[in-house]
């Protein structure tokens, strides 16, 4: 039986996961890969907006993991209205979601324009989360911001927000959401 704490963060990645759904235009087809799309280059670039070295420091941790795969190369920007993918951290984000994520453009290969995503500060605090599980809380948050889908069925996985560190599929669901990607 799931406890409270792992309820409430089922519930969360569900909501983000149907929240997504309204984002483009995603078709019944492109619904069964294991993505919602990716940028037109592996090249990415983020800015973390957080301005608290403690947050920092747990973004970063997030995007040196997906780094490690070697199948996309996130890249700090200084200015962030260049960024392709925006990182922060809110007081509150409505509904009480622990991770707020949004993805422009049409999805699909080479179809995320930009995305954002940022943690919830008073959701992590309700849920009296430890850092590492804000650790792996930040670390889905960077997966969804790359265009991977949420994972329920794998707790080892990195979408899952249970795994610190990403795991052979979500290497291989990364490879095919940027194949064809230079």
């Amino acid at each position: 039986m799931l406890n409270r704490k792992s309820l409430i963060k089922f519930v969360t990645m569900l909501g983000i996961g149907v929240s997504l759904l309204g984002v483009g235009s995603v078709t019944a087809n492109a619904s069964s890969k294991p993505y919602y799309g990716s940028f037109s280059s592996r090249k990415i670039t983020y800015h973390i907006d957080s301005t608290s070295k403690h947050w920092k420091n747990l973004w970063k941790g997030a995007i040196n993991s997906w780094n490690s795969l070697h199948v996309v190369k996130l890249r700090a920007i200084k200015k962030a209205s260049k960024a392709d993918i925006r990182l922060t951290t809110k007081k509150s984000i409505k509904g009480g979601l622990t991770i707020g994520s949004t993805l422009n453009g049409p999805q699909g290969v080479g179809g995320i324009f930009s995305s954002k995503v940022a943690l919830n500060r008073k959701s992590l605090a309700d849920l009296n989360e430890t850092e590492s599980e804000k650790e792996q809380d930040a670390l889905c948050g960077v997966g969804l911001a790359i265009g991977l889908k949420e994972n329920f069925y794998d707790n080892t996985s990195a979408l899952s927000g249970y795994s610190s560190t990403p795991n052979a599929q979500d290497k291989k669901n990364l490879q095919l959401a940027y194949k064809g990607i230079k």
